[in-house]
């Protein structure tokens, strides 16, 4: 059985619209070390919001069908990269100087324009990017699917100041892409894992060309072409664990039908049956353990996390109308720092995040331990060791009563 817990603190901001649970995203777009919640919809509009307010504010983009937040120019500073269903890509670099100009001439309003500082033609029906080192060059690049196609752009910082990319950089598959993933192997290289329907999960590696000059990408089956008999909704990579040496990061993998798995290499390390159909998957450490967990949301707000070990616990988050879009990571309200959060988005509007979320453990403990500490105490009509033994009961991994 579940266990079920609950999270109290919480901040509701409006934002209108139609939204592609690919369009939202917790990432540092100012690049002040605390991160922000970007979100646009279909109407064209795009969000950032700081703290408890909406900070920045962009319309008339187009559909937005994906967004992210990287250092996508390689310059040592993140930019917000914006990608419409109309084949638009803009990216938005975050000026300190112009918005204190900005804020002289609007002192009436808190929220700022948000331009861009950079708009090219991209193909049409991108629904995911990603931003990540793929091809191990050492600086990272921009991974976008549309359909059945697979690409990746790299920033030209010589001449043309834009996104390019290679022949040897589009990869083409027989049937439509249900997601993709990046994950890193015990030897610091990416690949990047694409799931497709009826066909299973296929891992695409940059291998050096004889020459060394340029990369080109050539697939592996995982664990001989797992085929799933439900399609992937999501997946997510790159799962850190806390001991050392242990090889590959972990990947995670949701179906339709409620099925999680998670996998490292090629190697299969558990599945479990969940209640509810999942369409969003993230990961984020939320016991404070150095070990990320995943996060599976389904359509009614109920959301599980599950750690390592496959133990699960649940929150449901309680809505008169279905979730629109989910995502999970680091967040800092005003004047605090980044804590973990979840951010649920409504179909009635609201953008709802509980911030400062924190578990101290998903596993269930017994209180055999804590009582064989307890056993010289036992006798005892100190006030003090009695409070130790409360605390050791209530507490047991952060107790130490003999201390």
């Amino acid at each position: 059985m579940v266990r079920t817990v609950s999270f109290v603190q919480s901040h509701t901001f409006c934002f209108e619209g139609s939204i592609f649970q690919e369009a939202i995203s917790l990432a540092d777009f100012d690049n002040d070390g605390t991160n922000e919640l970007c979100i646009g919809n279909v109407a064209g509009d795009l969000s950032v919001f700081k703290g408890d307010e909406c900070k920045w504010h962009a319309s008339n983009l187009g559909m937005i069908t994906c967004l992210g937040v990287g250092d996508i120019k390689n310059q040592g500073t993140n930019s917000l990269v914006v990608i419409t269903g109309e084949g638009l890509c803009y990216i938005f670099d975050y000026d300190y100087t112009a918005e204190i100009k900005s804020s002289e001439q609007t002192s009436d309003s808190n929220q700022k324009q948000l331009n861009h500082n950079h708009k090219q033609r991209f193909p049409l029906n991108i629904k995911q990017l990603i931003i990540a080192d793929v091809t191990n060059r050492g600086g990272n690049d921009l991974i976008v699917i549309l359909d059945t196609v697979v690409r990746i752009y790299s920033w030209d910082c010589d001449a043309e100041e834009k996104l390019k990319h290679q022949d040897h950089e589009i990869y083409n598959f027989e049937r439509q892409i249900d997601a993709i993933t990046i994950n890193t192997s015990k030897d610091g290289l990416h690949s990047l894992f694409v799931c497709i329907p009826s066909e299973g999960i296929r891992i695409l590696k940059a291998v050096r060309s004889p020459d060394h000059d340029n990369t080109f990408l050539h697939w592996e089956p995982l664990a001989q072409n797992v085929k799933l008999l439900s399609p992937v909704t999501d997946a997510i990579g790159d799962i850190k664990s806390s001991i050392i040496g242990e090889g590959d990061n972990m990947v995670s993998f949701a179906t339709l039908d409620g099925l999680l798995k998670m996998y490292r290499g090629d190697e299969e390390l558990w599945t479990l049956q969940l209640d509810n159909p999942i369409f969003a998957l993230v990961k984020i450490d939320i016991d404070n353990d150095d070990t990320d967990e995943v996060i599976a949301c389904s359509w009614d707000g109920l959301t599980f996390f599950v750690d390592h070990n496959k133990n699960c616990v649940r929150f449901k988050f309680e809505a008169s109308v279905p979730i629109r879009a989910f995502c999970a990571g680091q967040y800092a309200m005003e004047g605090e720092n980044n804590k973990p959060a979840l951010v649920y988005v409504t179909f009635s509007g609201d953008v709802v995040i509980f911030y400062d979320v924190q578990l101290t453990s998903l596993g269930v403990h017994t209180l055999n331990d804590p009582c064989i500490d307890l056993i010289p105490l036992c006798d005892s009509d100190s006030d003090n060791h009695r409070v130790k033994v409360i605390k050791s009961l209530l507490h047991p991994k952060k107790s130490n009563i003999l201390s």
